[in-house]
């Protein structure tokens, strides 16, 4: 971790005001003297002061020209200082608690002591892990956390033992609490750990993470030590799963060596399976699984890293060649697993059934949706409820004779593009099945549009990237003699419009593609199956 003189000097003052008042009241308890710990109290004003001086101090060293590294190595010093305070106001809340009790004999002192111990060495650790060129010592102080809990849970559980007997609960209750609030300061020195370890590897990280991507590590060719390992924030899916970047720090900033995923396991397991599957279907498409670990119900996937650029953002190069060609030769792709994935057996997408699960988190997001049957005079506005159902009896027809294997969550930044290589690559693979072909062209003709781009050169492109994507698809249809594509992608569509409004904030652009994907179920449901035969999606619906 960098030192900042200013910030590292406002911290050392911290921790020292932390440590006296650790030890007032490890004295107030060996004396049994309650004076004790009014004189601990005395110090909350000394550690209030040093960490709104670490803050101003912090928030004085920021510059706009600061680089990413600089503003984070900043951060990690806030957030350690943040940490102390937290644990400083749990020994605060013991203080008050230890002066009410009427006798301090009833606390078990040793294991008090221990976890007093345990908490003491990590606080002297702090300063020699920030100066440290070793990870070793920040990850002692993380478990240290360990070592607090067990000691104070084994007394909890002689306390739950004597409780039971019915004598001193009073005194044995508070005894209990006082335990329960030393644990907790165990969490504020792992989160202490845990920012000097971010602020070495390069991003704020979770010493079980970490944990998972060392062992992850082991099992690539390329040996990354512990002073070598830098980790780049590539953002967090929809799900919650949270992407780096790993790379090491001799290399440029930008260098990444593979790609670290964490999440829930079902996530994980689902998209490790999707991965293996896409390698057999349609080999070079997906990226190549390193490692996979997992731990209680967290699992982390360390995959191949993919050259090139996801389709959001080639929609912000000002030359629009990369974006034409990128289509192309995803189209392209799509043409050749479409042909070679594709089975005689008819699926239905179940746009309408998709939709209906997903009202109630529109809703959540959006409450002014939820109209159930707005009436203004004799004009009757159908609830979005009532539309869906009306759109399910029309869909209960419809199912695509030959299915493919599909992306299954077909966004713009799910699909990379190297311009180099002329090559089409997929991540986020954990929903891939057969399926509707139009269920991946609808997601990803709406994942354009829902983009919070507004100027207007941008808003062209992506009505003219939603339009070749629906040619495409047409084009793709007749070749088959698909007679319901128009159809069956006016539901997509209208499932996309109005699902995708749970991730737009925006109320213009969420009202925009309510509005469309409501559009385009009323005006199915008011055909009759002749007209249904001859009907053709209006492409305005892909301009604003």
């Amino acid at each position: 971790m960098k030192i900042l003189p200013p910030l590292y000097e406002a911290l050392r003052f911290l921790i020292l005001d932390i440590q006296k008042q650790l030890q007032t009241i490890q004295d107030g308890l060996e004396r049994e003297d309650p004076t004790l710990f009014d004189k601990s109290l005395e110090r909350i004003d000394y550690i209030e002061n040093a960490h709104i001086n670490l803050l101003n101090r912090a928030g004085a060293t920021y510059c706009a020209d600061s680089c990413r590294n600089e503003r984070l190595n900043i951060q990690c010093y806030e957030h350690i200082s943040t940490s102390l305070k937290a644990l400083s106001s749990r020994l605060q809340e013991l203080t008050y608690q230890l002066k009410q009790m009427k006798s301090l004999k009833l606390i078990q002192k040793k294991p008090v002591y221990q976890a007093f111990d345990s908490l003491n060495k990590g606080l002297s650790l702090i300063s020699a892990a920030i100066e440290s060129e070793s990870l070793g010592l920040a990850i002692d102080i993380c478990r240290l956390q360990v070592r607090i809990d067990k000691t104070c849970d084994q007394q909890l559980d002689k306390y739950k033992k004597s409780l039971k007997t019915g004598q001193q609960t009073e005194a044995l209750l508070q005894a209990s609490f006082i335990l329960k609030d030393v644990s907790i300061m165990g969490q504020a020195l792992l989160r202490v750990g845990e920012g000097i370890i971010s602020a070495n590897v390069g991003q704020f990280i979770q010493i079980d993470r970490y944990q998972a991507l060392e062992a992850s590590l082991s099992e690539l060719d390329h040996q990354l030590s512990q002073n070598d390992l830098k980790i780049h924030s590539m953002g967090e899916t929809k799900s919650g799963c949270t992407i780096s970047g790993v790379g090491t720090a001799s290399e440029a900033e930008h260098s990444i060596l593979a790609i670290f995923k964490e999440g829930k396991k079902r996530k994980l397991q689902e998209e490790k399976a999707g991965i293996e599957s896409w390698h057999q279907k349609f080999p070079g498409i997906a990226p190549e699984v390193y490692s996979y670990q997992k731990q209680g119900d967290k699992a982390s996937l360390l995959f191949e890293y993919l050259t090139g650029q996801t389709f959001d953002k080639l929609l912000l190069e000002k030359d629009n060649k990369h974006l034409k060609k990128g289509l192309n030769t995803l189209f392209n792709t799509l043409l050749d697993i479409w042909q070679t994935t594709r089975i005689k057996e008819p699926r239905s997408a179940d746009f309408m059934r998709q939709l209906n699960k997903r009202l109630g988190s529109i809703y959540d997001v959006h409450p002014n949706f939820n109209l159930k049957g707005l009436q203004i005079g004799n004009v009757k506005q159908p609830s979005l409820e009532k539309l869906v159902e009306e759109a399910e009896k029309i869909e209960r027809d419809l199912q695509v004779p030959n299915a493919v294997y599909i992306h299954g969550d077909f966004n713009t930044d799910n699909i990379i593009y190297d311009a180099l290589t002329d090559q089409i690559s997929f991540i986020d693979l954990h929903r891939s099945e057969y399926m509707d072909y139009v269920q991946d062209l609808s997601v990803l003709i709406v994942s354009f549009y829902r983009l919070t781009y507004f100027d207007p050169d941008t808003r062209k492109r992506i009505a003219r990237s939603m339009e070749a994507i629906y040619d495409f698809g047409h084009d793709y249809a007749e070749q088959i003699r698909d007679r319901d594509y128009e159809i069956r992608m006016a539901l997509g569509l209208a499932r996309s419009f109005l699902t995708s409004t749970r991730f737009v904030l925006d109320q213009e652009h969420a009202k925009s593609m309510h509005h469309k994907g409501r559009f385009l179920i009323e005006q199915l449901i008011q055909l009759d199956k002749t007209q249904r035969k001859n009907y053709m999606i209006p492409k305005e619906i892909f301009h604003d």
